[in-house]
């Protein structure tokens, strides 16, 4: 009895012991998850402030969650981390992150962490133009906010469905969901805490070239942001607020604003704005005339655009995916061979229990015997097959990255062109041709993106100078030879203020063979054909002289043609010394001038597989000279579109008419 006693004490106090020691365990590890969840918060407070900070908060969360076995503090800082580096711009490492706390939401049926997760990841796609995947995800995360009723994540749900769509082109459904986002944001009374819907529904406006309303938008984002004092909000509305104030023609209040902003998302380094910025920087001092400070611009662009939407990157998306999609597989397959297991213990268990030893024995050895003899012919396939599909999908992968490549150079290239035609119409458009010349048209038609084909205009106090020039080639060595012929006139009419056309042209084929040494080097012909007028409104007269290019002129219904002198402007051939003569008409009522490349009368037709020719192009003019000059402008187009048909453009085409009265 007394040995019994012994037993139950010492029973009694091991109980209290590994009891005390484990409630002292319990309260340190809640003590623990108490400061992660300080720590997510402390990210959260200055993740649009001081992003370095946040970033340690969250790291220092995540490695105590992961110490104390804390789940849900885990995956709180794998999704601030994911935020982190998506605000930073390095989606591929976002996205790692996101998936991680995907799946630990789900694992522990936390569903606002999950929605937030998945909401999160469909922005990734939706950065990578991965658009049905971004849906996806979208919706998914939609159908539980609405569950939840959680007002502030549906606002930013709803917004990013909406980006989507307009991201596709289709607004009208984009402003859809924009709106009931923001009826949504105007019934909360809790505002602040909010996602921002009003930037979405600027940029629909902009869209729309409803400057105003854009601008009444853009502004509502960046009086909200800087209340939620968002540095990251607060650069994206600036550089929104730049846009609208450059299309208003604002430049250097639209260049303040784009250099804050610009200055903004560097100090947080977040390059999706920074991005942005350089963008809107680049138009603005194109439109200035700054060319080079837009090539500056255009260049850093790119440089940050390669960063985020680089071939790595997108690469490294696609691996994350097809680990998630694997790990998926295991899971499934893992569970099938349970289910197998278990239903192969049933069979065996029931042949047990009804057939004989013996038999039973002789059946399991013919049914092994079998089994090895089918498991080693399906091995064999398996392994066979599996290198079959080794090789199909290292195919598979290399065509991808060569046709990613592919993409990515035709992509630079094109994006340099499109650069090229925004200088290039830039030239044009900055001159006031038809805004001082108002009875005019300009027929323009590049064979490719950019062209040699080009006109300059500008006023010297009471004459009007105007060229068409037609440089060697199309295309992008035809539009270097544009910018150089843009500069030259600039620098031979307005800077050293000469006016003759005959005295230009000659300034002109002198300093375009200097700059191309066309004495030194013969085995390029480089030149320009030139038409040029230059109208006196004292003198009521337009002179004119060409290189190679005529002057058409209609009066009273009939035709006149004074044709340009032999030689070309730049080129040498041995003719260095060249003159080009005046030709001086008087200004009268009911007189149109013409000035044209070569490109419409050698257009080749689909029907008769011929040039147009000069001798039905001058035909063409004298018809249609009759109507106003916007009709005419009409006329010519209607004519080219019937003639050319499915025929591939043969050259640029440039055509000018222009009335100026003599009275």
């Amino acid at each position: 009895m007394h040995k019994s006693v012994l037993c139950y004490i010492l029973a009694i106090s091991l109980f209290l012991v590994f009891h005390s020691k484990s409630k002292a365990q319990t309260v340190e590890i809640n003590q623990d998850s108490t400061e992660v969840i300080r720590l997510n918060n402390l990210y959260k407070l200055n993740r649009s402030q001081n992003p370095v900070k946040a970033y340690t908060y969250a790291q220092n969360a995540l490695q105590l969650s992961q110490k104390i076995g804390y789940l849900k503090g885990e995956a709180t800082a794998l999704n601030n981390l994911g935020v982190f580096y998506k605000q930073r711009g390095d989606y591929d490492q976002a996205l790692s992150y996101y998936q991680k706390a995907l799946r630990l939401y789900d694992s522990i049926q936390n569903l606002e962490g999950y929605a937030k997760a998945l909401n999160n990841i469909g922005t990734i796609y939706s950065l990578n133009d991965d658009f049905n995947k971004a849906l996806n995800y979208y919706d998914r995360s939609l159908r539980i906010f609405r569950n939840l009723n959680d007002t502030a994540r549906l606002i930013g749900g709803l917004n990013n469905i909406g980006n989507v769509y307009l991201d596709r082109g289709f607004d009208i459904k984009a402003l859809d969901y924009y709106r009931d986002a923001i009826k949504i944001y105007e019934q909360n009374p809790n505002k602040e805490a909010l996602f921002d819907p009003f930037s979405n529904m600027g940029n629909i406006y902009f869209m729309r070239n409803q400057y105003d309303s854009a601008f009444y938008y853009y502004t509502k984002s960046y009086r909200k942001e800087i209340q939620a004092d968002n540095k990251f909000g607060v650069a994206s509305a600036l550089v929104n607020l730049a846009k609208v104030q450059n299309a208003r023609g604002n430049y250097y209040q639209a260049l303040e604003t784009a250099n804050n902003a610009a200055d903004l998302a560097n100090s947080v380094n977040s390059k999706p704005i920074l991005k942005d910025a350089y963008n809107i920087l680049k138009e603005i001092h194109l439109l200035l005339g700054q060319i080079e400070t837009s090539y500056a611009y255009l260049v850093k662009y790119h440089q940050v655009k390669d960063s985020l939407y680089s071939e790595n990157s997108r690469q490294a998306i696609a691996e994350i995916e097809t680990a998630m999609e694997i790990e998926q597989k295991e899971k499934e397959i893992a569970l099938l061979r349970k289910e197998s297991e278990i239903k192969d213990l049933q069979v065996q268990n029931s042949r047990l229990y009804n057939i004989g030893a013996l038999i039973s024995s002789f059946l399991l050895l013919a049914l092994a015997i079998l089994a090895f003899s089918r498991f080693r012919s399906s091995r064999k396939a398996k392994f066979l097959l599996e290198e079959q599909n080794k090789k199909i999908l290292q195919s598979k992968k290399e065509i991808e990255i060569q046709k990613a490549k592919l993409e990515s150079r035709n992509q630079t290239i094109t994006d340099s062109i499109e650069y090229a035609k925004s200088i290039q119409d830039g030239i044009m458009n900055r001159n006031s041709f038809q805004e001082n010349i108002p009875n005019s048209f300009v027929f323009f038609k590049p064979k490719d993106i950019v062209s040699g084909d080009f006109y300059w205009y500008t006023r010297i106090e009471d004459k009007d100078i105007i060229a068409l020039i037609d440089c060697t080639g199309h295309g992008v060595a035809g539009a270097f030879m544009t910018v150089i012929g843009n500069s030259l006139m600039n620098q031979i009419v307005v800077e050293h203020n000469i006016t003759d056309p005959s005295a230009i042209l000659k300034q002109l084929d002198k300093k375009v063979m200097e700059i191309l040494r066309q004495k030194e080097v013969r085995t390029a012909n480089h030149s320009m054909d030139i038409a040029l007028c230059k109208i006196d409104h004292t003198e009521k007269t337009l002179t004119f002289a060409g290189a190679k290019r005529p002057l058409y002129i209609v009066r009273n219904g009939g035709f006149e043609e004074i044709k340009g002198d032999k030689y070309t402007v730049g080129e040498y051939n041995d003719t260095p010394y060249k003159e080009f003569e005046n030709n001086v008409i008087p200004l009268t009522a009911e007189t149109t001038f013409y000035l044209c490349s070569d490109g419409y009368a050698d257009q080749f037709g689909e029907k008769v597989q011929k040039k147009y020719m000069i001798k039905r192009f001058k035909r063409l003019l004298q018809t249609v000279s009759s109507k106003s000059l916007d009709n005419q402008h009409k006329s010519l187009e209607l004519e080219m579109d019937r003639w050319k048909g499915i025929m591939e453009q043969t050259d640029d085409m440039l055509v000018i008419g222009f009335q100026v009265c003599g009275d």
